[in-house]
């Protein structure tokens, strides 16, 4: 059974913060705490259930999809293309979709094959909701140490990826913890020694703050609210509104991340989104969606400086990212599909001093830890463009299975992988670029098709991860419905 978590929210009257109690119910899903589960013999009593109906044609070198189910080690591993299971979540894992949801007859009944009895799968279901424990009792994954996390805006839910094996290793269902079923989580930044992560809940009107062991810690109320950006060198976190705000406030959130205590500053500009901080100064960057204007926040005296950007089009600039070194900053144009490049090291009035040309649309850029490339997935080409910070030009387009409608993107703390996020909704009539993907879905949804037909999966989003030796695709994580904004931990 899957644990539920009642919270109990206390409005403190006369300001927007919010305090939360928590009590949990029979299980935790902590990480990398509590190592130790319990010692049982139930890790030997799944091992045989899979040894009896699985592991003929699941184990060694030749087997079936990858997937090796004769070891607990080879069962957390998964295969090339996924996770086997997800540690306390038998309902989204593989093992049990697989063998009660698979369209044209559960596995591996539809090979002709005995299947799992019902006392069986119940039985593996029980196990994974556990955590998934060897049989001395070690939970699953409870030693990852580099964190990506995963906002799934159309099912309420955070995807938690381990970073060095690239595999769900966790989940956090929100409605469990009271919210909505249309909470729409959106972005997500994480405290650079992984402490702690925040989300920002766009139909709930709140942002969150959770522990390292998926704790909801604190919660306050903000109207619409969209990227977050952390400073890592104060406990300032800063919030800016969601894209999916029409007419929102013409401030941007300032948050005191040890408290959650929230103040806001007005920006003088109408749908303030994109966001950044520059470590160094700290000032913060943010641009609107409906003019072509940056505003620079000064935080220690609350001064703000306005720029407006000259020339008739319209850019509508999604999002900022500030390189390692603190000197460039790269903003990413919806409508003029560019790249601007800006030089923090002079007056941002001086405008950008390059614009790059990229593929429709790009979303979220991020620096590689080097500042030598800058990768954006574009939304509207299903496609992802690397910018090369050398010659400050577009190098290369990356496209392939897994890319639709790309979204958010992190990197790696060692600099090896670039992650990409993918909404996966698209229909006909969205004028998208069909070839870029290479997959077209019987109802003529150009997107990514799902490994396995469950009968309700069909817009799972994913993350695409790229290697950034080769710049290329090398694996593509299902994650829930709607990949969105990404955050991961920096810790080495």
């Amino acid at each position: 059974m899957k644990t539920t978590l009642f919270s109990i929210f206390l409005l403190v009257l006369g300001g927007s913060k919010i305090a939360v109690t928590e009590l949990a119910e029979s299980r935790t899903n902590t990480l990398p705490n509590s190592q130790i589960y319990y010692k049982s013999d139930q890790y030997q009593e799944v091992q045989e259930i899979l040894n009896g109906k699985c592991v003929s044609c699941h184990s060694g070198p030749a087997a079936a999809r990858g997937l090796e189910l004769d070891s607990w080690e080879h069962i957390l591993a998964g295969s090339k293309h996924g996770e086997a299971l997800i540690p306390f979540d038998a309902e989204r894992s593989l093992l049990s979709e697989i063998t009660t949801k698979l369209v044209g007859g559960p596995h591996p009944e539809e090979l002709g094959e005995p299947g799992l009895t019902d006392d069986e799968k119940s039985f593996l279901n029980n196990w994974i909701d556990r955590g998934a424990p060897s049989r001395e009792g070690l939970i699953a994954f409870a030693d990852a140490e580099h964190l990506l996390y995963a906002a799934n805006q159309g099912d309420a839910l955070i995807s938690v990826i381990d970073m060095e094996s690239n595999l769900v290793i966790r989940t956090v269902d929100l409605q469990e913890l009271g919210f909505s079923a249309n909470a729409q989580p959106h972005h997500i930044a994480v405290e650079p020694d992984g402490s702690y992560w925040y989300v920002s809940l766009i139909s709930d009107n709140a942002i969150l703050k959770f522990d390292r062991s998926n704790t909801l810690i604190d919660k306050l109320t903000f109207e619409r609210p969209g990227l977050l950006a952390l400073d890592p060198n104060t406990n300032k976190l800063y919030a800016g509104r969601s894209m999916a705000a029409v007419s929102p406030p013409q401030t941007i959130g300032i948050i005191d991340r040890s408290g959650m205590d929230l103040e806001e500053m007005g920006v003088f500009f109408p749908r303030p989104h994109a966001l950044a901080v520059e470590p160094e100064s700290g000032a913060v960057y943010t641009a609107s969606l409906a003019a072509n204007q940056i505003a620079t926040l000064y935080p220690e005296d609350e001064s703000i400086e306005l720029f407006t950007m000259g020339g008739e089009k319209m850019h509508t600039i999604v999002q900022f990212a500030v390189s390692p070194d603190g000197q460039w900053m790269a903003g990413t144009t919806e409508l003029t599909s560019s790249i601007f490049l800006f030089d923090l090291t002079k007056n941002i009035e001086t405008g950008p001093v390059d614009t790059i040309l990229v593929n429709s649309a790009p979303w979220h850029p991020s620096f590689t830890p080097d500042g030598q490339w800058i990768y954006a997935g574009n939304n509207r080409e299903n496609t992802v463009s690397v910018v090369d910070m050398n010659s400050r030009t577009l190098v290369k387009v990356i496209e392939g299975n897994g890319l639709s409608q790309p979204h958010g993107s992190a990197t790696s703390h060692d600099g090896r992988y670039v992650y990409i996020s993918n909404r996966n909704l698209e229909t006909p009539g969205m004028q998208m670029n069909s070839s870029s993907s290479g997959i077209t879905l019987p109802s003529g949804k150009t997107g990514y098709q799902p490994r396995y037909d469950l009968g309700d999966n069909s817009q799972i989003g994913t993350v695409v991860v790229i290697d950034i030796y080769s710049q290329s695709i090398v694996k593509v994580i299902e994650i829930e419905k709607y990949g969105s904004g990404l955050g991961a931990s920096r810790a080495n």
